[in-house]
């Protein structure tokens, strides 16, 4: 990696990498913990061998230098000479500014509103099933916006299962491994009713919350239907730029919500 240096600061607590003219801080006591050697972690698997009780008291760092091996450090009271990968460590690194304040998003999200309905992001299930491009491609979707369509999957039970497997899994609630929407008669759910449904989230009385959710329609035999989804987090943000006090005052107040529509199952979360 081309211009790139390490030095050593304050009595040996702190080591500075310096990549393009970014400066990056690392703590002794951290870079021990997550030493590459064989006998702090498993060659085969990468898993750490040590405990914090097994650094010494006072360690610290003695020499730092960029050698064709990578960032070597030395660490007192060992006498142990290290090689990091820089790659590793800038990937790693926990010096950066803070992005906690409210109203923050992950870096690659984007907010949308009404616009995107010229656009919808949209994947076909015969093409992400046999192509992995196009797999990488929805989904990358999902995690830009928070959601994508899918058409043209299998009508039959379950198919939604396979959706789930191109990606991860799935966790079972009390409504079991799936949530079957249908209309009955004395309904516990505004789900099982012929009623629309306004914008909401869901579960938001569950700890934790689903992370993603897949809504997968087999038929429907009645009029209407259509589907409506609305980003929250951009309806956050136009508040906080026309109303900053009331976006302050619920970004900074817990709510609570609660479910106990059927026999022995209460949830609760703030």
């Amino acid at each position: 990696m081309a211009d790139l240096s390490a030095s050593v600061h304050e009595n040996g607590q702190i080591v500075v990498l310096s990549a393009g003219g970014k400066l990056t801080r690392f703590h002794a006591i951290w870079l021990r913990d997550n030493a590459p050697d064989p006998e702090t972690r498993s060659p085969g698997n990468g898993q750490r061998l040590i405990a914090l009780r097994d650094i010494p008291l006072g360690v610290r760092v003695a020499d730092a230098k960029v050698t064709s091996l990578g960032v070597e450090l030395t660490f007192l009271p060992e006498r142990k000479t290290i090689a990091f990968d820089p790659e590793w460590l800038l990937d790693h690194a926990y010096d950066r500014p803070d992005t906690a304040q409210s109203g923050w998003l992950p870096q690659g999200v984007e907010t949308w509103d009404a616009r995107l309905a010229r656009d919808i992001p949209h994947g076909t299930f015969d093409d992400i099933v046999r192509n992995p491009g196009a797999l990488a491609d929805w989904l990358g979707h999902i995690a830009r916006y928070g959601f994508a369509r899918l058409s043209g999957g299998p009508v039959e039970d379950g198919a939604l299962f396979e959706v789930v497997d191109l990606f991860g899994y799935v966790r079972e609630t009390n409504y079991g491994r799936k949530f079957e929407v249908r209309t009955e008669v004395n309904p516990t759910n505004l789900a099982f009713t012929g009623l629309g449904l306004q914008a909401h989230t869901d579960n938001p009385y569950r700890d934790p919350v689903p992370t993603l959710q897949v809504l997968y329609c087999l038929e429907s035999t009645a009029a209407g239907g259509e589907n409506m989804v609305v980003d929250g987090f951009r309806a956050a943000h136009r508040l906080r730029e026309e109303n900053p006090q009331w976006f302050d005052l619920l970004a900074g107040h817990c709510a609570r919500f609660d479910y106990s529509g059927e026999a022995g199952v209460s949830l609760q979360s703030r």
